[in-house]
């Protein structure tokens, strides 16, 4: 509607007309209450009734309501479908302007961006028309979230100069919104857009103060969007005097691939200040040859932007003034993050680097979920890759626009610009991947070598083997050389110490020694090797051409964490000279008592990095496997809880799950001897040679109080068949027998004090729940014991009761009535628990506590990050 002079709109009086915006005609007026002038915006007469244009107007007033900045026009209210908002005084961005006058402005611009983009808000029509510059040189930024439909004469083709904001459903893949000569590739193409967006549309603005003239200016609208599309953009053009880091950032600011655009606006308003600061170190830096790839204003900003947000920074100075040093940072998790093993995992954090190195993608445990996390170095804060919870062992695509994971045996991929999961292929393992440019995957197939995919996904194909003659049990962490036929992968064996790697060929098929005493190499373009030994991260020189090291291993970092508990280290390096890794996560965890409440009752023993344990028939001793620090093997320990002495039970190889026998007087565990795990037997007071039970790789999980049976759980190589249930008894030829054996995985068999029922849990409704059946004759009858996730049921002593852990990490406890049937009552929560994996179990006593493995320390360590990490080994 239109408004003459003297109209009032509740306090407000018109006192003239001030133009008219995309969505509707602007008024100054008066406000009568306050008695201070505004500006009144309020909508064409016809779209007033519009519901979805009355909406977005409403929209826009709480969009502007919540950006309270200097540099954003203020909004005061809302009015009868009017819009109240400072007036500001000045006028709109008039080009050309001086350098270090349009700098002023494009910083102050850039600031009002940081801002809204902050809070999620996308501008979508930045222009010289939407900014204005008061008296005093101020920057006020207008028009947030504006929303319009174009007259007749607008669509037929008018001045782009002057061209509307074209809108149609404004967020909406393939509809148009912005104005022609200042949207973005992806506005002009229909497609959704982000903050990505304005960052183009200000690069537009900023060339336009510093060249004095339109980037885009075709005769028509569609001229200009055609041109938006497709028209190559010449720096060229750019004035003799603009300096080059300014130039550069033009440049970054105005790629057409948003994915490779600038990814904050926040880097660029730190590279005008840094120009603004030191305008001669600025010039005569972009002039330097850089002696470091990663000594880039990108860098610059990067440093500075995380220092600005509280993180650990060490000294930067360009290589001009001093010789190149490394730089650290240290990047927390998000807030709320734990260490996985608090949730449940079965191997800690893994994290990848972009090629670029500009991103890291990293799992994190927040909310009591697991999944990849994506984190700009030039960004404060990192963020949730939706799509990807559960997954693990990230690493990237040569482009760095995709990412491939592992979740639950599956290969999958997703576009870090957004986009539906793909899923490529079953079988694999969440020990590394390597993505080749000619769209080769590798990775680490569950239980076997490694296996190649096509990006595009497929049939696996086997390509290395496991060679049992040299006890090997797997091969991880695949790693191209740049020649992409030839690859790194690690070669592991029962003992962490003989893991070696070698360098395979996918044309032939052989293999070549690497590295030996090491895990997880890559090649980096500084020509060396990058690899873990004994805890410490060494880089060693290496002949990509001739595949073959030289000189000896030096040091880079003192400690990584393991990826898992017995081979390969947390870090990840780009080709550009940035290094990350993880050290100092604890996974120490301290036996605890605790009573129903959860009140802890005491400990038992010191702190170690513990997994499964067993609690002897006469509760006087605890058997648990306890992780070697400088071996990364598990070895069986005994404590007695009488005398409070340690006793190591097992010395070769790795040994783990114990199972005491009814009788108390020996143990069944599974142990890795020369590389093959296996069912064993050891008496309890060590007389005599450990004894092999069963020559097969399973876990032993109970012991039936008769004596007569083992139960254990086995994994298989098949995906689709996973863990299965199996019974082996332990009188006449002692054959084995699977009894719970289907598609969906079973695992953690216990059976009760009478024999009688077997519980155990299985992943059949898609998540891990309890159930019980009949022993020791099946089809008797199947019953589900939880009902909102559970896992590892524990008997009590005399049968009476189940207990098992809830998906949100409640000890749960159920009623089982004694009968020839079986009665089970609803489960009841009983307290937290925080243990250390999903392979570390609890015990409940005859007194009814609960002994319980209990982390020390959930809070991962931050992410170091090193950039130039090659001037440390010059240093």
């Amino acid at each position: 509607m239109s408004l003459t002079s003297g109209t009032r709109l509740g306090p407000y009086e018109i006192l003239g007309p001030l133009g008219a915006g995309g969505m509707g005609e602007v008024y100054r007026a008066r406000d009568t209450k306050l008695d201070r002038q505004v500006a009144i915006k309020v909508l064409p007469a016809a779209l007033a009734q519009d519901r979805e244009r009355l909406a977005r107007f409403e929209r826009e007033a709480k969009v502007l309501a919540s950006l309270n900045h200097p540099h954003i026009a203020q909004i005061y209210g809302l009015e009868e479908n009017a819009l109240v908002m400072e007036l500001v005084a000045g006028s709109t961005l008039s080009v050309p302007q001086p350098i270090e006058t349009a700098l002023d402005y494009a910083r102050q611009i850039a600031d009002a961006l940081e801002a809204a983009h902050e809070k999620g808000i996308t501008h979508r029509d930045l222009k010289p028309a939407n900014i204005m510059i008061t008296p005093e040189g101020v920057v006020k930024v207008l028009d947030f979230g504006l929303a319009s439909v174009p007259s007749r004469d607008d669509r037929a083709g008018g001045s782009p100069e002057n061209s509307p904001t074209l809108t149609m459903a404004a967020t909406q893949a393939g509809m148009i919104m912005g104005t022609a000569a200042y949207m973005s590739p992806e506005q002009a193409a229909g497609k959704m857009v982000d903050k990505r967006s304005d960052i183009w549309s200000f690069g537009v603005v900023l060339w336009e103060m510093i060249a004095g003239s339109k980037l885009f200016d075709g005769e028509t609208v569609s001229h200009t969007l055609a041109d938006v599309l497709r028209a190559p953009i010449d720096f060229g053009k750019l004035p003799a005097a603009t300096p080059a880091p300014v130039a550069e950032l033009l440049k970054r600011c105005l790629d057409r691939d948003p994915r490779r655009r600038l990814r904050d606006i926040g880097e660029a308003r730190l590279t005008i200040e840094k120009y603004s600061s030191d305008p001669t170190g600025g010039k005569v830096a972009a002039r330097q040859a850089a002696p470091s790839a990663t000594k880039l204003p990108w860098v610059v900003a990067a440093a500075l932007a995380i220092a600005t947000a509280s993180l650990s920074y060490v000294a930067f100075r360009h290589a001009r003034e001093e010789p190149a040093r490394a730089t650290r940072l240290a990047l927390p998790f998000p807030e709320g993050a734990v260490t996985y093993r608090s949730l449940g995992a079965l191997y800690a954090i893994t994290l990848a680097v972009s090629p670029d190195g500009r991103r890291i993608v990293f799992e994190a445990g927040v909310g009591g979920k697991r999944a990849l996390w994506l984190r700009e170095l030039d960004m404060s804060d990192a963020h949730l890759v939706a799509g990807t919870e559960g997954g693990a062992g990230p690493f990237w695509s040569p482009d760095g626009r995709t990412i491939g994971f592992v979740v639950g045996g599956k290969l999958m991929k997703v576009d870090t610009a957004g986009g539906p999961v793909q899923t490529l292929c079953d079988g694999a393992g969440p020990y590394g991947g390597a993505w080749s440019p000619d769209g080769t995957i590798l990775f680490s197939a569950q239980g076997a070598g490694i296996s190649r995919v096509p990006a595009a996904g497929g049939a696996p194909t086997p390509v290395t083997t496991l060679d049992p003659a040299r006890g090997e049990d797997s091969h991880w962490y695949p790693s191209f050389l740049p020649d992409g036929r030839h690859f790194l992968y690690t070669v592991r064996t029962n003992q962490r110490a003989k893991s070696v790697v070698y360098v395979g060929d996918l044309v032939s098929g052989e293999r070549k020694l690497a590295v030996e005493s090491a895990t997880n190499a890559i090649f980096v373009s500084s020509g060396h090797l990058l690899f873990v030994r004994d805890r410490a991260l060494v880089a060693q020189s290496f002949d990509a051409g001739k595949l073959s090291t030289s000189g000896d291993a030096v040091p880079v970092a003192s400690r990584v964490d393991y990826v898992t508990n017995e081979v390969g280290g947390n870090f990840a390096a780009s080709q550009n000279g940035v290094l990350v890794y993880t050290s100092g996560s604890s996974d120490l965890a301290l036996l605890t008592w605790f009573d129903r409440t959860g009140k802890v009752l005491g400990t038992v023993g010191g702190r170690g990095d513990l997994e499964a344990l067993s609690l002897s028939p006469d509760d006087a001793a605890v058997a648990v496997a306890r992780s070697d620090p400088q071996t990364g093997n598990f070895d069986l320990w005994l404590h007695d809880l009488t005398r409070h002495t340690d006793s190591r039970l097992t010395f070769a190889g790795s040994s783990r799950f114990p199972v005491w026998s009814p009788d108390g007087t020996r143990l069944a565990f599974n142990g890795a001897r020369n590389g093959v795990r296996q069912v064993y037997r050891i008496a309890a007071n060590r007389a005599g040679q450990e004894e092999l039970l069963e020559a097969a790789n399973k876990t032993p999980w109970d012991w039936s109080r008769d004596g007569r049976y083992l139960l254990t759980a086995t994994s298989n190589t098949n995906p689709k068949t996973s863990n299965d249930i199996w019974v082996l008894p332990l009188f006449g030829d002692r054959q084995a027998f699977p009894y719970v054996q289907t598609e969906f995985g079973e695992w953690h068999p216990k059976l009760s004090p009478d024999g009688r029922w077997l519980a155990y849990q299985s992943g059949e409704s898609k998540r891990q729940e309890v159930y019980v059946v009949t022993f020791p004759k099946p089809g008797g009858g199947r019953w589900q014991i939880s009902s909102r996730g559970g896992n590892l049921p524990v008997w009590s002593q005399d049968g009476r009761e189940l207990y098992y852990l809830s998906g949100d990490r409640q000890m749960m406890a159920v009623e089982v009535k004694p009968g020839e049937l079986f009665q089970a009552g609803l489960p009841k929560p009983l307290f937290d628990v925080r243990m250390l994996s999903s392979n570390t179990t609890f015990a409940v006593s005859k007194d009814g506590r609960f002994l319980i493995p209990t982390l020390q320390n959930t809070t991962p360590a931050p992410i170091n990050v090193v950039l130039d990490w090659p001037a440390a080994l010059k240093k």
